[in-house]
């Protein structure tokens, strides 16, 4: 504990002054170091000194930066945030000897007790400088070592996203480390998300705090298909250089594209909510836009956006002026001749026209519209060539998306016809043994889909009769006459116009597992080849090569082509059921 004040001091109050401060520094110089913080705050007065104390205390008074009254004061920290000085009037005690002491400020009266002469009552100085934002908040600072543990509860920290870089700079700072520790430890993981990224990033950039930066840019990056890129209004220019050229950036370069067209109206004032709202006021630099618009980033432009670019552009001539496939103005126009843009760049231009004739009021009023009469001449002759030749194309692609449709559709019709007349045959001879039949259902080939009929041929025949890939393993000639389950089912059907089988067999993995094999067959200049398009799950079979399980798989299946073959058309789901047909 504090020793008391010794009962023999003058009654007065300067005098009284002048000796408590004079045994303060006394004891500060011989036991301070091992006070606790309890200790450290409040101090034991005589009752002569009634003038002193705290109407909520007995007989003590309780050290406060705040107080106008610094004739308890002995150290003076001066801080300098490059528009002048800010002293203030602290107390050795807490800062320095307390229970969240500044280790910062120990050592710095540790050397300057050095360098005064013993008993010496002269005053403690420190000078420091920190940045602006940081200095803003040192009476938040002071308020943490002097008051946290305080009853007062309108005197405690409370932690936001405002004030936590600048704090957790400052406890950096002043190596005051259970502050730094309670931020970083606590509040950060707790507070640091996608809608709170942009604002940490920029204030640790301010404050150099480049650990806070980088985390808050790889939250930002990783998720950035899912931003709301009007939070993005606080970022500098250099920072998104940085957010849009992280590695963990994934989104593509057509969102990547949106964001940054809405950072960029932020800048100016769109989509910012209230006039108070912080917005970087950072200029915009040729060479800010060059790289945040560069061809690594951004490969492809939004339909929606690739206006915006080229108006916006018109800001930086020696971006807008480039040529080639890389230059953004390349990038902007091969998405102005997109569907979407063409679509509504055309329904502009014939409501002008409409209102040209009937000599209204040009409207002026859609995106679209104002963006295209901001054009620059030159750029609009450009942008109309580049709709006219894209107006072209998508006439051309729809015209061959009919034309595969139609065929797709025809292929289907005929080979559901070959299915229904396998399936009456069988009916129209009732005197004939019933077939087994298999249902798939859910294929990603159409025509695949249906009612395969039993084949008494086996899988060894098959396979050398047909260049089949990959190829399958032969089944045993006595699991092949033992188990009905090894029968092969087929569905002869059109395909790209072309007749060929869709074959289900089964393909042994091994002694006591098995999986079927959905392939196709096909004949192509007298030769016979046959591919692997779908594979079951495997399951366990007797050693007869009977199935402990029922039989087919009728759900897990899996697509297994990697040939050519895939790239004709989208093989893709696997069949979503594989079944046998009861009664068949």
């Amino acid at each position: 504990m504090i020793p008391t004040v010794p009962a023999h001091l003058s009654s007065s109050a300067k005098e009284t002054t002048e000796q408590v401060t004079s045994a303060l520094k006394s004891f500060y110089s011989n036991a301070a170091s091992s006070l606790q913080c309890t200790d450290a705050i409040k101090l034991q007065l005589p009752s002569e000194c009634s003038n002193l104390r705290d109407n909520d205390m007995n007989d003590s008074i309780e050290l406060d930066w705040r107080s106008d009254d610094t004739t308890l004061s002995d150290l003076t920290l001066v801080i300098y945030d490059g528009s002048g000085g800010t002293p203030y009037h602290v107390h050795t005690l807490p800062l320095a000897f307390g229970g969240r002491r500044s280790n910062f400020v120990a050592e710095q009266i540790k050397q300057q007790q050095k360098k005064q002469s013993r008993g010496s009552n002269k005053e403690y100085k420190i000078e420091i400088y920190v940045p602006p934002l940081a200095a803003s908040y040192m009476p938040t600072f002071l308020d943490y070592i002097y008051y946290d543990n305080s009853s007062n509860g309108s005197k405690s920290l409370h932690l936001t996203t405002s004030n936590a870089p600048p704090l957790r700079y400052l406890s950096n700072r002043f190596d005051v480390r259970d502050l730094h520790a309670r931020i970083t430890k606590q509040f950060l993981p707790r507070d640091l998300e996608l809608s709170t990224a942009p604002k940490y990033c920029a204030m640790a950039d301010t404050l150099k705090d480049y650990e806070l930066r980088d985390k808050a840019l790889r939250i930002m990056a990783e998720r950035m298909e899912r931003m709301d890129a009007r939070h993005l209004k606080e970022m500098s220019p250099r920072l998104m250089r940085s957010l849009v050229q992280c590695e963990r950036v994934e989104c593509g370069g057509e969102v990547l594209s949106e964001k940054v067209a809405q950072w960029l109206r932020c800048r100016d004032g769109d989509g910012v909510e209230k006039q108070s709202d912080s917005v970087d006021a950072t200029p915009l630099t040729d060479e800010d836009f060059y790289w945040i618009t560069h061809i690594q980033q951004m490969p492809s432009i939004s339909q929606h956006e690739a206006l915006f670019f080229l108006v916006y552009g018109s800001k930086f001539p020696s971006i807008m002026n480039e040529v080639g496939p890389a230059s953004l103005k390349h990038r902007c126009l091969e998405a102005c001749s997109g569907e979407w843009a063409v679509d509504h760049l055309a329904s502009y231009l014939e409501q002008l026209q409409q209102q040209q004739h009937e000599q209204q009021p040009l409207n002026k009023s859609t995106t679209t519209g104002e963006l295209y009469t901001n054009l620059a001449v030159e750029m609009k002759v450009q942008l109309l060539e580049k709709v006219i030749v894209g107006a072209k194309n998508h006439t051309k692609a729809k015209e061959m998306q009919s034309a595969v449709k139609e065929g797709e559709e025809r292929d289907l019709k005929r080979s559901n016809e070959i299915m229904y007349e396998n399936l009456d045959r069988e009916l129209e001879c009732p005197n004939l043994p019933k077939v087994d039949k298999v249902i798939v259902l859910g294929c990603g080939i159409p025509v695949a889909n249906g009612v395969y009929l039993a084949n008494k041929a086996d899988v060894d025949s098959i396979a050398e009769s047909s260049a089949i890939s990959p190829p399958l393993s032969p089944v045993s000639p006595s699991s092949r006459k033992k188990a009905s389950f090894n029968a092969i089912y087929e569905k002869e059907a059109i395909w790209n116009g072309s007749e060929v089988t869709f074959i289900l067999m089964p393909q042994k993995s091994g002694k006591y597992y098995t999986h079927y094999k959905l392939c196709i067959k096909t004949n192509d200049d007298d030769r016979t080849s046959m591919t692997v398009l779908y594979t079951s799950p495997t399951f366990t079979s007797s050693e007869n090569g009977s199935s402990t399980k029922g039989g087919i798989p009728e759900q897990g299946w899996e697509v297994e082509c990697t040939s050519e073959m895939a790239e004709d058309g989208d093989i893709h789901p696997a069949p979503l059921f594989v079944g046998k047909v009861a009664g068949g």
